[in-house]
C-alpha cells in the first residue's frame, strides 16, 4: 500500500498495550486524513518467536498477514548464471565522492520501502566483503544492487530494476553478478529478504530458484 504508518510499542502489562494501541490508531487515522485518496496500512514490527506480543496485537485487530522472509540459494561453480540483456554491461557502481554516495541513497531511497542512510552503507562496508553493481545501457543506469558478505554467506541487501526496464533480465543479471562474486571469494550461499507481501519481488526469487527459509520479522498490521 503507498501509504504505510509504522507502530513500534511495548508494554509492562496486556491492558497498557490496548490502550497504547487504541491511542496510535487513533492518531494514524488523524494523520491519515491528510491522504485521504492514498490506501494506507498500519504496520507493526514483531519478533517472530515473541508470541505474546503478537497474540496481543491480533486480539487488538492486527492481521498476521505481513512478514520480511528470507530467501536463500546454495551456488556452485557450474551454475548457469544469468547474462546482462543485449546492449547492456554490469559496471560497479563508483563510491568516491560525497556526491556519489548522495546519488545512491537518492535512488534506493525512490525504491524501497526502507529508508536508507548512511550508517547502513557505513556497516556494510565494514563487512568482508561489499559491492555496489549496476546494469548500464550506455550512460543509462537500468537497475542496481548491494552485495555483502561475512562468514559463509553472501546477502543482496538491495537490489531494484527501474520500472521501465523491469522483466527484461536487469534483476536477475545482477542477481547473476553476485552470484559471480561470491564463487570468486570463497561464498556459496546467497540470501535476500523479502517483503512477503511483495508479490512481485517474491515471484522474482522464486524463479531465480531461492527457497523461502523462514521469516526475519513479522509485521502485522491493518488496513486503513
Amino acid at each position: 500500500r503507498p501509504l504505510n504508518f509504522y507502530l513500534s510499542i511495548s508494554a509492562q502489562d496486556s491492558r497498557s498495550l490496548h490502550l497504547l494501541v487504541g491511542a496510535a490508531y487513533t492518531r494514524t487515522l488523524e494523520l491519515r486524513r491528510k491522504n485521504r485518496q492514498l490506501p494506507a496500512r498500519l504496520y507493526a514490527r514483531c519478533n517472530p518467536q515473541d508470541q505474546q506480543l503478537l497474540a496481543e496485537l491480533i486480539d487488538c485487530g492486527f492481521e498476521n498477514d505481513d512478514a520480511v522472509v528470507r530467501k536463500r540459494i546454495i551456488l556452485a561453480e557450474n551454475d548457469r548464471l544469468p547474462k546482462p540483456p543485449v546492449g547492456t554491461t554490469i559496471a560497479p557502481v563508483l563510491l568516491e565522492t560525497q556526491e556519489d554516495y548522495d546519488a545512491l541513497l537518492r535512488r534506493i531511497n525512490a525504491y524501497t520501502v526502507t529508508a536508507y542512510n548512511y550508517n547502513w552503507i557505513a556497516r556494510l562496508q565494514s563487512q568482508q566483503h561489499f559491492s555496489a553493481w549496476g546494469v548500464w545501457q550506455e550512460d543509462r543506469l537500468l537497475g542496481e544492487m548491494i552485495l555483502s558478505a561475512n562468514g559463509t554467506e553472501g546477502v543482496i541487501e538491495m537490489i531494484y530494476a527501474r520500472p521501465e526496464f523491469r522483466r527484461r533480465g536487469v534483476a536477475a543479471a545482477l542477481v547473476g553478478q553476485a552470484a559471480q562474486e561470491l564463487l570468486r571469494i570463497g561464498v556459496r550461499a546467497m540470501v535476500a529478504d523479502v517483503w512477503q507481501r511483495n508479490d512481485p519481488a517474491t515471484q522474482f526469487f522464486d524463479k531465480m530458484h531461492f527457497e523461502t527459509t523462514q521469516p526475519v520479522r513479522l509485521y502485522p498490521g491493518i488496513n486503513l
